[in-house]
């Protein structure tokens, strides 16, 4: 007996509606874009990473560099201490002390700083109480310098007595052009002055007066800036071995113009290559008075020096990417040379 078969069925595949499929493609492509993304934005913080890095070692190199320098700057300078003046004919004094390094190269320039008015020999001084028939001495000095180098009358106290106020160590203002506390809080950012010695020459651009706001007045404080300078001393005294003949008129107010800088200036051109070794070498230089004037004023002496205790060093590295400019302050004692401070430079140094 036959029995009978069964239908068979075919499964047919199945089928998925094309909206569902095109659900899915959409979410592969909005998964691999998002991978994609991830993995763009983890490249570039690596290589930012990198490059950072890279730049941070570079410039703790030059750094590293550069107190290598500022050491092979006060090496210079102990042998020159050991010569019984300091002139330019010395190593330090070389314009030219460029060294290779891998990668680069650092230059290294040494500058007297006792070849320029320290300001802060003006720090003793305090407002007096009632008007003295004569000002002080280092007062009447820089005032003749301002004079020297051809200021405007009406520029001078603008200049001479805001400087003494941030400089004294008292709250009255000085003169008729003198500001102190009131006048630096109503400023916007508000800062008080220092009431003490400067610490470096870019202070000045704090305090008023020091401030143009013509361009004359900018011109004449950027022809002033040579002869000034900020020692943490109050002594003033200027090494005539490394004055530059050209600033004859330093000299020349410290005489209180009793002896004029065109002869300062005539017997600096005809200093020795190797300095002079006594003051009367360079007084002798000078032209003697003539026939029944009184004989040339020696008040200037006390303010001359055949030797240097400061010294600035103007120091720049260049490590493949990195520049890096370092400002060290060098002072020469019997011992020996010492850092007293470090200032890094920037676009106006």
């Amino acid at each position: 007996m036959t029995l009978p078969q069964r239908p068979s069925y075919q499964r047919l595949p199945s089928q998925r509606p094309a909206k569902q499929q095109g659900i899915a493609l959409i979410m592969v492509l909005l998964i691999i874009t998002v991978v994609s993304v991830v993995a763009t934005e983890t490249s570039s913080r690596i290589q930012f990473e990198i490059q950072k890095a890279q730049n941070r070692q570079q410039y703790q190199q030059s750094y590293w560099y550069a107190l290598g320098a500022e050491r092979l700057a006060r090496g210079l300078l102990e042998a020159a201490s050991k010569d019984p003046t300091i002139h330019l004919d010395q190593a330090w004094a070389n314009a030219f002390l460029t060294y290779p390094i891998e990668g680069g190269g650092m230059s290294i320039q040494i500058n007297d700083q006792q070849n320029c008015f320290n300001l802060n020999a003006l720090a003793t001084l305090n407002t007096p109480e009632v008007s003295l028939p004569d000002l002080p001495l280092r007062q009447r000095q820089l005032t003749q310098l301002l004079h020297q180098l051809d200021a405007d009358p009406g520029q001078v106290p603008q200049l001479i007595e805001p400087l003494l106020d941030w400089l004294d160590n008292d709250t009255l203002p000085t003169g008729f052009q003198g500001v102190e506390d009131l006048h630096y809080n109503a400023l916007s950012p508000a800062y008080l002055p220092a009431n003490g010695a400067l610490s470096d020459l870019s202070e000045l651009r704090l305090i008023d007066g020091f401030i143009p706001t013509q361009d004359a007045e900018k011109e004449f404080i950027e022809r002033l800036r040579p002869y000034l300078c900020t020692l943490p001393t109050d002594v003033l005294r200027v090494n005539i071995n490394t004055l530059p003949a050209e600033q004859a008129p330093l000299l020349a107010a410290l005489s209180e113009a009793k002896i004029l800088a065109e002869d300062i200036q005539e017997a600096l051109e005809q200093r020795p290559a190797e300095g002079f070794t006594d003051i009367e070498a360079f007084w002798s230089l000078l032209p003697p008075p003539t026939t029944g004037a009184p004989p040339l004023d020696e008040g200037l002496k006390p303010y001359l020096s055949l030797s240097s205790e400061f010294f600035l060093a103007r120091i720049q590295v260049r490590y493949y990417d990195a520049s890096l400019t370092l400002f060290s302050r060098i002072r020469v004692t019997a011992d020996k040379p010492s850092t007293y401070q470090r200032r890094y430079g920037g676009p106006n140094e």
